[in-house]
């Protein structure tokens, strides 16, 4: 097998190589939680990060290591935007009891991306996030917003399930538009 690939198991005979190109950052940072890579600061060789890549997506499978993916996502732009709900921050902690060992390997993993990359399609599904409770915006996409206007109400879109929009927004910005 070439370095830096993992097994995804379809069946208990079929055994798809995935190259650690094809993870997206949040799939890199799950496989290196759920490794055996040392809790602490440390700078370790890429090829010792790359094998722990590798280990913890083998520990987990591909289907539930995108999973959880998701769901620290999810979490993810929730909670820097202060709107992770008790059940959605419950559940989070339950799958990563270890917050500062989720630090260290959410940092591992953006610095392998950026020795290692990622191909076109992995960029493009990078941001991909789902929520594992009860969204604020209770699926509408919308999260009302308090105003001091007695008969405004305003709506944010959720940066879960309005992502595209939001991108698309500031690519416009950024454009000029």
């Amino acid at each position: 097998m070439m370095p830096g690939t993992i097994t995804e198991r379809h069946t208990a005979e079929a055994i798809t190589p995935v190259a650690i190109r094809d993870l997206t950052g949040a799939e890199r940072t799950v496989a290196l939680y759920v490794s055996d890579m040392p809790n602490g600061r440390r700078n370790h060789a890429n090829e010792q990060v790359r094998a722990w890549i590798v280990q913890g997506a083998e520990r987990l499978g591909m289907e539930e290591l995108r999973r959880r993916a998701e769901y620290f996502r999810g979490w993810r732009l929730l909670d820097m935007h202060g709107l992770a709900t008790a059940q959605i921050q419950a559940r989070h902690e339950q799958r990563f009891p270890k917050a500062n060992r989720l630090i260290w390997a959410d940092k591992t993993a953006a610095g392998n991306i950026s020795r290692e990359g990622m191909t076109e399609a992995t960029r493009l599904r990078n941001g991909a996030a789902a929520v594992d409770g009860d969204c604020p915006c209770h699926g509408t996409g919308g999260i009302p917003v308090q105003t001091p206007f007695p008969d405004g109400s305003l709506m944010m879109l959720c940066p879960v399930h309005r992502r595209a929009e939001i991108d698309a927004h500031h690519r416009a910005r950024r454009a000029g538009h």
